[in-house]
């Protein structure tokens, strides 16, 4: 996830951006476009800032590869481990009765990667992605009507 914005608000190591316009139809291909589609109402995202930026100064945000490979492994690893996990409890299962060897694992998977997707969405509630600020642009008006803010 990539915006611009204006810096309008500064303290320790955050600051407040806000983006004129939020993310139109066309982004649907992007796992952030629920949170951002709206109308032109002003969207106020808090980042971190490293870049040092200061109020008024025109910024892009990015989301840092550190929270984004932690949603992908939340969303697609925790899930898959589930089902690994269960196609092996499944074949160890089998030994006991073999002719039922593809149902338990077949079953198993099922239910472990149903358990997957259980903790995967228990967690994800709790996750917060922290957007941080990466390039300062010098002067000019950055509020300017596109698909996701892209430069």
């Amino acid at each position: 996830m990539e915006k611009v914005g204006t810096v309008v608000k500064t303290f320790q190591d955050r600051a407040v951006v806000r983006c004129s316009y939020r993310c139109d139809s066309t982004c649907t291909f992007c796992p952030f476009a629920g949170i951002f589609m709206s109308e032109d109402e002003p969207l106020e995202i808090e980042t971190l800032n490293p870049a040092g930026a200061k109020v008024g100064e025109g910024v892009r945000i990015e989301l840092d590869s550190t929270s984004t490979l932690n949603a992908y492994g939340l969303a697609y690893g925790v899930p898959l481990l589930g089902l690994i996990a269960g196609a092996v409890i499944g074949a160890l299962l089998s030994r006991y009765m073999p002719r039922l060897e593809t149902l338990f694992v077949a079953g198993m998977c099922i239910i472990g990667t149903g358990a997957g997707l259980f903790i995967a969405v228990r967690k994800g509630r709790h996750f917060k992605a922290t957007p941080v600020i990466t390039e300062i642009f010098a002067g000019g008006d950055v509020m300017q009507k596109g698909h996701c803010d892209k430069i």
